[in-house]
């Protein structure tokens, strides 16, 4: 009987932590002030840019072997709460370099962390060519998703338009437990 109840205080222990754990991001728990969490990155080498629409925070600097990426951090305001983190590539001109980038990451998070839920459509078909894929995303027919669910948030995978010739490799981190708050707090103000 003992021996019972240890076992399920172990479990109870484990999954209580389980469940106050952030995800990472750079290895920096997405947790925290924006200025701790600022801090943080400034000292793995990143720039800060400042504060911008809709973005707590900025910076730029290298990701994943990548220069010149900008980072942008996501916070509940009303608690200066850090819950995200978005990386945006540098602007790619052809779709052959933005898919390779697109599909490197998607492997690469794969093997780290598990198989996506992913949507990957042109708008009427796949067009014949490499050109006219790139336009399509251009045009905003391109439907480029991957959605990594971890157990401490989600990461998603996106192509995105960035202006009329230029498209770019964007990553989201999402803490589980700052997205529930954050939409905690949207849901209360409906």
């Amino acid at each position: 009987m003992k021996q019972l109840i240890i076992t399920l205080l172990l479990v109870v222990c484990t999954v209580c932590t389980a469940q106050t754990q952030h995800m990472k991001f750079k290895g920096i728990p997405i947790d925290g002030t924006l200025e701790n969490f600022v801090q943080k990155l400034k000292e793995k080498g990143y720039t800060y840019i400042g504060e911008q629409e809709g973005v707590a925070a900025a910076l730029n600097g290298e990701f994943a072997t990548i220069k010149d990426c900008n980072i942008a951090i996501m916070r509940l305001a009303d608690r200066n709460q850090v819950y995200g983190v978005g990386v945006m590539f540098p602007e790619s001109k052809t779709w052959n370099e933005l898919s390779t980038h697109y599909y490197g990451f998607k492997k690469m998070f794969t093997l780290k962390y598990c198989e996506p839920e992913s949507v990957e459509e042109f708008s009427n078909g796949d067009p014949e060519n490499d050109l006219l894929r790139f336009q399509k995303v251009l045009d905003d027919e391109c439907n480029f998703n991957s959605y990594f669910n971890c157990e401490n948030g989600t990461i998603q995978l996106t192509l995105k338009k960035i202006s009329y010739n230029s498209a770019s490799i964007m990553i989201l981190y999402y803490d589980s437990i700052g997205s529930d708050e954050n939409i905690k707090k949207m849901m209360d103000d409906l």
